[in-house]
């Protein structure tokens, strides 16, 4: 009865929540299947499972859980609070507006419903949830491609080229990297059992294809490229040939390129020219001309539903979002320099407290720190880093599970033999 409900009822609700913390239908310019205010309902449905989690006995709960918890708070503390104190201070926004702009850091309490939802499914369950959900948002990124899905959106930004997506493009990111972590191992990365090495490939392969076609983003392509070198190193010469000769028609065959719809005239361009563009050099300038201006305080970041945001002060063509580390110094100032470090410091701390296995964990984060420059490490990936610390809890929920109840010690015992 239970192995039938937990395949009927919870690993259905785990792809789904799976898709809601990786905003496959979240509002955005760039998500041509996006609805709005569905973000929101997300967060607003965390962060009430937290409130209750917090409401609950903390000593009966599992000691992951309560050091998420603090990862959580800590991050939404200095990347949400803090931003709209300073703010508040430089150009007068209300704190409130502040909250608003930077509430996808609250996607740090999603970690609540996957570790709860966790419980009631096995190890290959969880991990399958993942796949599925990656292979829905690639199914949708090929419906919009030819034509099968419509576009959503109510408005798009000049610069959008309607031939592409971003359909979940940070989910189909991460299930490529345990696909590729599996397929370089054989071995589950949670619990260690054996799995298909060919067929996590060729769901890599699938994955990869799909960013380099359908969602046509550069930095994502990049990203996958680095984590791959990072996690296979030697292995990657292999993975380089099979990718070469699964990609070998295309060279004889170019006419396919279009039919897949292709943009053979976007990536020609930033051969010429690079991954620059005209946006990003204007928003950098204006960042350190203001830092310049400002002696290097603190800015925090506007909302645009607050007096247009920053298009009074910097025009419409200035956006953090797309300059990465840039962004992070317009908003705390000098503070960065004390900031990124803690924070990083901070966050292997809490990895490591919950499991010491950092292999894969590192291999995804070196992978970031590549495309640091073009987009927020701790602004706009915290879904990554959140299902990253829920992977380490479940893999030591996994290593006390091991042990005889009657052998059973503390976390705290537990961790100082590895």
């Amino acid at each position: 009865m239970t192995t039938i409900s937990s395949k009927i009822i919870f690993l259905p609700l785990t792809v789904l929540a799976v898709i809601l913390h990786f905003s496959v239908f979240g509002d955005s310019t760039h998500n041509p299947i996006g609805f709005k205010f569905l973000n929101e309902a997300y967060l607003a449905l965390c962060l009430g499972f937290a409130l209750l989690l917090v409401l609950a006995s903390s000593e009966e709960a599992s000691r992951e859980l309560r050091v998420l918890m603090y990862y959580a708070v800590y991050s939404v503390f200095v990347f949400t609070v803090l931003p709209a104190v300073f703010a508040y201070h430089t150009f007068g926004q209300p704190i409130m507006y502040g909250l608003i702009e930077e509430r996808r850091i609250l996607f740090t309490f999603g970690f609540v419903p996957l570790l709860l939802l966790s419980k009631r499914i096995s190890t290959l369950q969880f991990e399958r949830a993942i796949i599925y959900a990656a292979l829905i948002a690639v199914f949708l990124s090929w419906c919009f491609k030819f034509g099968l899905v419509p576009d959503l959106r109510e408005e798009q930004t000049a610069w959008d080229r309607p031939d592409r997506s971003s359909i979940g493009p940070f989910l189909i990111c991460f299930a490529y990297f345990y696909c590729i972590q599996i397929w370089s191992n054989g071995k589950s990365p949670i619990n260690g059992e054996a799995r298909q090495r060919s067929l996590y490939m060729v769901i890599a392969a699938i994955l990869l294809l799909t960013l380099v076609f359908a969602t046509q983003t550069r930095q994502l392509i990049v990203l996958c490229l680095a984590f791959t070198l990072f996690c296979l190193r030697a292995k990657a010469v292999i993975w380089a040939a099979s990718l070469c000769v699964l990609l070998s028609p295309f060279f004889f065959y170019p006419e396919l390129l279009e039919t897949f719809g292709m943009n053979l005239e976007f990536y020609q361009e930033n051969l010429e020219g690079g991954v620059e563009d005209g946006v990003r050099p204007y928003t950098i300038a204006s960042v350190f001309n203001h830092l310049d201006l400002v002696n290097w305080l603190p800015s925090g970041s506007l909302s645009l539903m607050w007096q247009d945001g920053f298009i009074p002060y910097f025009g419409e063509h200035f956006f953090l979002s797309d300059i990465g580390i840039i962004g992070t110094l317009f908003r705390f100032g000098f503070l960065t320099f004390l900031l990124v470090p803690l924070t990083l410091y901070i966050y292997r701390r809490i990895a490591r407290n919950i499991d010491p296995q950092m292999g894969f964990t590192y291999s995804v984060m070196l992978a970031f720190f590549v495309i640091w420059p073009l987009n927020g490490l701790f602004e706009y990936t915290q879904p990554v880093i959140c299902m990253l610390l829920v992977i380490h809890a479940l893999r030591a929920r996994h290593l006390r599970s091991k042990e005889r109840v009657h052998e059973r010690r503390t976390y705290s015992q537990l961790q100082s033999c590895y």
